[in-house]
């Protein structure tokens, strides 16, 4: 069982949505809290070379990654804090197919720093380097909304390395898989 948001009867650009969504706004907010922490939290660790912040943030963006990706956005606290920072705005939705796809990734990353802190210990250049790309990747989704992980999904979907859905998925301000539709 899944808890994806699928909306009766959504209409989107003329065409009615017969899969499971999410709000974008709040899927974008959520990371820019998550941004603002992992920023703060690798330039603490990188200037005071003190770990034990770094070793109670990273776990806790480690589980928001195992709810978001296992059980349901709706039930990881940053996605929650994103909604409700959202909340009075128009709802965004996008297919929810690659914003999983791009979580599971962030899951690996996250697998890999927990591996390099908590088992093989404090390798500082390759932490710095997996949490910089981390902290660009979301710092692009917040602010340029460019998504790089749903990119990726979409060039493997090109490449028919992942399957085809069989339609053409919304895709947050249609940068990835419908066109703008032209306004006067």
């Amino acid at each position: 069982m899944h808890y994806w948001y699928r909306i009766p009867w959504l209409v989107i650009d003329g065409e009615e949505i017969f899969y499971d969504v999410l709000n974008e706004r709040s899927i974008r907010s959520g990371a820019g809290v998550m941004f603002v922490i992992g920023f703060g939290t690798m330039m603490y660790t990188f200037l005071t070379k003190d770990f034990s912040v770094l070793m109670i943030v990273l776990p806790l963006i480690f589980g928001e990654f195992v709810i978001r990706v296992f059980i349901s956005p709706r039930f990881a606290p940053l996605a929650c804090l994103g909604d409700l920072l959202v909340k009075n705005q128009k709802p965004d939705y996008v297919w929810a197919v690659q914003k999983r796809f791009a979580w599971g990734l962030w899951l690996v990353m996250a697998s890999i720093m927990m591996i390099l802190v908590f088992v093989v210990g404090y390798q500082w250049p390759r932490l710095l380097a997996i949490c910089g790309t981390c902290l660009l990747f979301m710092r692009l989704e917040t602010s340029v909304w460019l998504c790089v992980w749903c990119k990726i999904y979409y060039r493997l979907r090109e490449k028919n390395i992942l399957p085809d859905p069989g339609y053409r998925p919304v895709c947050a301000w249609w940068v990835c898989s419908i066109k703008r539709p032209v306004t006067k």
